[in-house]
């Protein structure tokens, strides 16, 4: 099938949720088509012809920490009294949880409603998977009344759909190297691309730890007033806490529920852009408190028990987020001598599997090698191919990740810890296992 076959050609049933996604799923999701001609046209039509009067945009780009920040923007928001929608991407088991409504996953109904209007739309047959995904959310969040709309960029920030919309507070994460043959091969090509989700006058930060100068330099033409970690604002940690400090003021908070030092590089970020004086949302410290202490997102440093072994899943799927789960394995889950590590990995052709691999080899005792459900998935003689030579005689292949899993699994003894990462895929497959065979969340 043309990857780009018009949806209206695909004949499938469209009653339930699932019809929807069969249908939408004949396309090829992973095609990737950046520009926003198509879905800016498609979306004033919508919102003309269904008089949808925006709420407060906020939108948030970066490579890493975006959903982490999402969620935590959700939670402090919805804890404020705001009705909150929070659109993110991709899914890890079910479509549902790419639209959130006051912090739970949007139910079927609302969803293929949004659907059936996108459908009734001329044009509508030109858009990509994630495009469509987008509007759905979108008309979705209008239906439901919503004070905020929170989005996260898919990917880079200037033609990614998300984008069609001016957002009146951003927030850019971090910025590494992934999808470089799209966005760039550098930081600052990357940065740049993230930096267009700027708009004039408009509230934003960009809370990297190491930030590009580009990002400061667009938002000065654009006459953006941001703050720059570093420039604006500085990260404190204590023991216990954290602190924020902006001029002459330092206010401190309680960890975040999410581990790991990045998750305080996060916090930083959302509690700055919350605390930007030019924001329109007010929020107290003691809604910010509980956001941050009650945040939570699937499938990052996940913990998990199953057959009286730790499972860990992490989508890190890029040097970045790699190196963050590694420090999160030495300051939070450190096993004694008698026990083993054990990775659970598969990846995507498109990322630095060479440079994961050899950052996290030392870390783990064995590996074993799985082939992901996606048409970008490295093959496991890939994978194998470019284990250091010091893991590859301590490596396992089996021909699907689930299997890799399963062999991990029969190679350890209780106490042994499993950790399963390397792409969205990897966790997909095995936390949707994992919730059918008894296992269950720490």
């Amino acid at each position: 099938m043309n990857p780009l076959q018009p949806l209206s050609e695909v004949l499938i049933p469209k009653h339930s949720l699932a019809d929807w996604l069969n249908w939408l799923e004949q396309r090829n999701p992973n095609h990737i088509e950046l520009g926003l001609d198509r879905v800016a046209a498609l979306w004033q039509t919508l919102q003309h012809t269904d008089d949808i009067k925006l709420p407060t945009i906020v939108t948030v780009a970066g490579t890493n920490g975006k959903g982490s920040s999402v969620a935590m923007l959700e939670a402090i928001l919805i804890a404020q009294g705001y009705r909150v929608g929070a659109y993110t991407s991709p899914h890890l088991e079910v479509f549902n949880e790419r639209v959130r409504i006051q912090g739970f996953d949007i139910d079927d109904r609302s969803l293929v409603n949004a659907m059936a209007r996108l459908d009734a739309q001329p044009g509508a047959e030109t858009l990509t998977y994630f495009e469509w995904a987008t509007l759905s959310g979108l008309l979705a969040f209008a239906a439901a009344k919503l004070d905020v709309w929170i989005l996260e960029v898919g990917l880079g920030g200037r033609l990614d759909a998300v984008n069609i919309l001016d957002a009146d507070l951003a927030l850019i994460t971090n910025i590494g190297l992934d999808h470089q043959a799209i966005l760039g091969h550098d930081r600052s090509s990357i940065a740049r691309e993230k930096a267009g989700i700027l708009r004039k006058n408009q509230v934003a930060v960009y809370a990297d730890p190491t930030p590009e100068r580009t990002i400061a330099e667009i938002a000065r033409l654009l006459d953006c007033p941001i703050w720059v970690r570093g420039q604006d604002f500085t990260v404190e940690q204590q023991s216990h806490s954290w602190c924020l400090i902006q001029a002459a003021q330092q206010n401190c908070w309680p960890m975040p529920f999410l581990t790991g030092q990045m998750q305080i590089d996060n916090a930083a970020g959302v509690v700055a852009l919350l605390q930007h004086p030019a924001n329109t949302l007010p929020v107290s410290s003691r809604a910010i408190e509980l956001g941050l202490k009650s945040a939570k997102v699937i499938g990052r440093f996940e913990r998990w028990v199953h057959a009286d072994r730790q499972i860990i899943f992490d989508v890190a799927h890029n040097l970045e987020s790699v190196r963050a789960l590694l420090e999160n394995l030495i300051e939070n889950s450190e096993l004694e001598d008698k026990y083993q590590r054990f990775a659970v990995f598969g990846a995507l052709n498109d990322k630095p599997i060479s440079a994961m691999l050899a950052f996290a080899q030392p870390y783990f005792n064995a590996w074993f090698i799985g082939h992901l459900a996606s048409a970008r998935t490295a093959s496991v003689a890939s994978i194998v191919a470019l284990l250091p030579e010091e893991a590859s005689s301590r490596s396992l292949h089996e021909t699907d990740i689930v299997s890799a899993y399963n062999h991990a699994l029969a190679h350890s003894k209780a106490g042994d810890q499993i950790v399963v990462f390397g792409s969205f895929f990897t966790v997909s497959a095995i936390r949707h296992h994992l919730s059918q065979v008894g296992a269950h969340l720490v």
